[in-house]
């Protein structure tokens, strides 16, 4: 089975938010659509880097911030990478 990157899977289900909040505000007028929603946004905030498994939504202080940088926050591991990438690497691409 193929692997679907960690960082895909976070804007995928930020899309799928952002339209059922839209759907269920100006369209359909449904609290079902907000709920399910809220069910992808909490799916959306246990998406984990690969490498240190910090989630990605979350910066260094804890907030919960929606990003569009493909690189781990914490240990700079690039997420739309299924495998774990050397230190070396990392470092490298970071200077």
């Amino acid at each position: 089975m193929k692997c679907i990157p960690a960082y895909v899977k976070y804007i995928l289900l930020g899309v799928m938010v952002g339209l059922f909040i839209i759907l269920s505000i100006f369209y359909t007028h449904s609290t079902l659509q907000l709920g399910v929603a809220m069910i992808f946004a909490i799916l959306q905030s246990r998406i984990n880097c690969p490498k240190c498994s910090n989630p990605i939504l979350k910066d260094r202080n804890g907030w919960y911030i929606f990003t569009v940088r493909t690189t781990c926050r914490h240990c700079g591991q690039d997420t739309m990478l299924c495998e774990i990438e050397p230190d070396e690497v990392t470092q490298k691409r970071l200077q």
